[in-house]
């Protein structure tokens, strides 16, 4: 059975939760599809992975001044906490049809992460340190010089 890709807007600015489109075969296993060209605003510059996260402990707990990132839980479950400065979201990432789109200058925090949880992070830009807002003031304060 085919299912759909399925877009949702939240509370946050630009951010956006896919049901992305999947096939259920319980014969031969399941199969979930990402269109880069239907789904994503950028092509992926980069492609990384988390896994093994021990308990209690987090990742992410950042922002990004241009890049965009496409997450997906592909096995086991984590939550997804999203900020613009004045709205915040979480997801429960918990299937690999779900995925979130976030776009710059969105603090992110990925968090309760189960024992088997493998999380893929498609990025529209190649690893650059200076992207990165690492301190929440210093976002929140960018984030309001904007306004």
């Amino acid at each position: 059975m085919m299912h759909e890709t399925l877009i949702e807007s939240c509370s946050v600015r630009g951010v956006r939760l896919h049901e992305l489109r999947h096939v259920v075969d319980h014969v031969r296993g399941h199969l979930a599809v990402v269109d880069f060209e239907k789904e994503l605003p950028f092509q992926p510059q980069r492609c990384f992975f988390t896994y093994a996260i021990p308990d209690g402990e987090t990742r992410g707990e950042h922002a990004h001044r241009l890049c965009s990132q496409f997450l997906v839980c592909t096995h086991g479950e984590c939550h997804l906490r999203v900020d613009d400065g004045e709205n915040c979201e979480e997801f429960c990432l918990n299937r690999p049809t779900l995925g979130v789109l976030v776009p710059p200058m969105i603090w992110t925090m990925a968090h309760l992460h189960s024992r088997d949880s493998v999380l893929l992070v498609l990025a529209s830009r190649v690893y650059e340190p200076e992207d990165y807002i690492r301190d929440y003031q210093d976002f929140r304060s960018k984030v309001e010089s904007v306004k």
